[in-house]
């Protein structure tokens, strides 16, 4: 069947746009968008590898580990690793995304896992809801067969590497200058291997040694890495919340349209599905449990922003308790089990200025799953904002 010509017809702006998309496609890895020439280094589950932490150049100015009184992580000084918080399972196509709480901003899952938690739901819901902590590094492979030694980018849970990483430098503070350009050191990691329900293996760091590196680096090398606050591709809240309740694009007086949902039909009708203003909710006073136990459905949401009572409570939930370890999903293949192992609270009266889970007043503010109901959560961040002045 011969074809019909059409006339006037031209591919300007499309040829072009298509290699662009391309491109754009083909630097993309995940949730990450990698610049040119950068590869990632995947430890092998059960190995052992040697590796140097270099610094970047802050570029963000709300860096999570940021802290104004002594320098650190802020814009424009040199850090080494850049946390952030990532959903999974998002939507019909179980997308994997970051939560935009990792740069200050509100995110529709957390608030609507904080409904969930109020509403006392089961805790394998809310649990599926969470946002799992990860950290960003770049690193120098040595004497590996495998990478080349130059920077690679190390993406890996919270809990698989740096809780480990925490304990070593707080035993041994003589190694904290261990991502420092000219006197830094050589890490020795070993990894297990980790399973989670069947899933693929995964690695774990189990130890960590500091050695005398064979030789250091200059400062200027600094210039030619790439930012990692740069890498992280994060969606708009109006974005996300559109993939996470599978709405239409169609807008409606500037407002996204919800599609229906069972679980808010008794929810304030002025709830709708743009970010709240305040800045954090006020703890609410809960009437005792009656059961012996308490278990832990007001866990962690360190995002949430809503302040009013659930509208119903479906039952009584145990008293809150703490789990070991968080298995909920995995990584590295999908090791997610990456929250920062729990201190136990502090027995006795929480004296004023002290965090009554045991954490830094003032500075560990929205890190901890505690810090979702935590009943001097105002006055520790108001701490930490004025420590930050």
């Amino acid at each position: 069947m011969a074809t019909k010509k059409k006339s006037n017809f031209s591919f300007k702006g499309q040829t072009a746009s298509d290699a662009q998309r391309q491109q754009k496609a083909a630097s993309s890895y995940g949730y990450l968008t990698l610049p040119k020439g950068l590869s990632v280094f995947a430890p092998e589950p059960g190995g052992k590898v040697k590796f140097e932490i270099v610094p970047y150049t802050v570029t963000d100015p709300h860096h999570p580990d940021r802290n104004e009184e002594n320098g650190t992580a802020v814009k424009g000084n040199p850090w080494y690793k850049r946390p952030f918080k990532l959903h999974r399972n998002v939507g019909s196509s179980n997308d994997v995304t970051i939560c935009p709480t990792s740069i200050g901003k509100k995110c529709p899952i957390c608030e609507y896992r904080t409904k969930k938690i109020r509403a006392q739901a089961e805790k394998e819901e809310t649990d599926a809801l969470k946002a799992s902590f990860r950290n960003l590094y770049l690193v120098i492979p040595k004497d590996h067969k495998k990478f080349e030694e130059e920077v690679h980018l190390f993406d890996i849970s919270q809990y698989n590497f740096q809780a480990l990483l925490n304990e070593e430098l707080q035993e041994n503070p003589a190694n904290e200058n261990f991502p420092s350009l000219d006197e830094g050191k050589t890490l020795r990691v070993r990894f297990e291997s980790k399973t989670i329900g069947g899933s693929q293996p995964f690695a774990q760091a189990s130890r960590i040694d500091f050695d005398e590196r064979d030789e250091q680096y200059e400062w200027s090398m600094l210039d030619d890495n790439p930012s990692l606050d740069d890498l992280l591709t994060i969606p708009t809240y109006d974005e996300l919340h559109a993939k996470f309740f599978e709405v239409d694009d169609e807008e409606k007086g500037g407002k996204i349209k919800k599609v229906k949902d069972d679980d808010d039909e008794d929810e304030d009708e002025d709830e709708d599905d743009e970010p709240k203003k305040s800045v954090r909710r006020k703890p609410v006073k809960k009437a005792p449990a009656k059961e012996e136990d308490d278990d832990d459905e007001d866990d962690d949401d360190d995002d949430d922003d809503e302040d009013e009572p659930p509208a119903r409570k479906k039952k009584t939930l145990p008293a809150k308790k703490k789990p070991a370890k968080d298995d909920d999903d995995d990584d590295e293949d999908d090791e997610d089990e990456d929250d920062e192992p729990v201190k136990k609270k502090p027995k006795g009266k929480t004296k004023e200025g002290e965090c009554p889970s045991g954490y830094k007043f003032g500075i560990d503010t929205e890190r901890y799953e505690e810090c979702a109901d935590c009943e001097v959560w105002d006055e520790c961040l108001e701490a930490k904002r004025k420590r930050r002045k």
